[in-house]
């Protein structure tokens, strides 16, 4: 069995805040990107708005908290996407807990609707860098 923690050690750290590594790759796969790194003393946030060509809103959320002192720090991010015409938004991933940027990239690339929604978008990139035959 593993040693244990002496009694009244400090509790393990908690997550690195990851907020500008998620903003700089979110800027990377094509979202409009905010960064408010202390709306309050302890939380910063970092919230990006795709929208894909048939209309679709996608929105994502990272918030990580770092209290001065009592429990550990936390970090997690979601996203919904809201499609034309529906009032409110679907749930794409709900609020996940994440320690890592590659935790982030799996949960964003991996989703379904946005990557439906990604790949129509490099079909008609595709479709419109083709260059017509030219005749002879």
């Amino acid at each position: 069995m593993g040693a244990r923690a002496p009694y009244g050690s400090a509790p393990p750290p908690g997550p690195r805040d990851l907020g500008p590594h998620i903003a700089q790759w979110l800027r990377s796969v094509g979202f409009q990107v905010l960064e408010q790194p202390t709306p309050t003393p302890s939380l910063s946030l970092v919230t990006g708005t795709w929208t894909s060509l048939t209309g679709e809103q996608f929105h994502f959320q990272y918030a990580h908290h770092h209290p001065a002192s009592g429990p550990v720090s936390w970090a997690a991010c979601s996203m919904g996407v809201l499609r034309p015409g529906t009032p409110t938004p679907a749930v794409c991933f709900a609020a996940t807990q994440v320690r890592r940027l590659k935790e982030v990239r799996l949960l964003v690339l991996q989703n379904d609707d946005f990557d439906a929604a990604r790949q129509r978008l490099a079909a008609a990139r595709a479709t419109l860098t083709k260059t017509p035959a030219t005749a002879s």
